[in-house]
């Protein structure tokens, strides 16, 4: 298990922001960490897929063609 000191400050907007959700702040706590992390996690595949040239051709071409309509909605795959 792991454990943190949160600073008064932040536990206050934690609270806050669990009441406004009907969730306990450590359930508030994890759900924003675990989305933070998630985020960070895409940013830094998404850094590393850029490193080559061809790579970031195909991730700007893919931004272009979404920003165009031209692509398939797809369901998301929850794994």
């Amino acid at each position: 298990m792991l454990t943190i000191e949160i600073p008064e400050p932040l536990q206050d907007k934690i609270r806050i922001m669990a009441r406004q959700a009907e969730q306990t702040p450590e359930q508030l706590a994890l759900e924003v960490l675990e989305e933070h992390l998630d985020h960070r996690s895409a940013y830094i595949e998404t850094a590393y897929l850029q490193r080559s040239a061809r790579n970031r051709q195909r991730l700007d071409q893919a931004i272009e063609d979404i920003k165009q309509g031209r692509f398939q909605p797809q369901a998301l795959i929850d794994d």
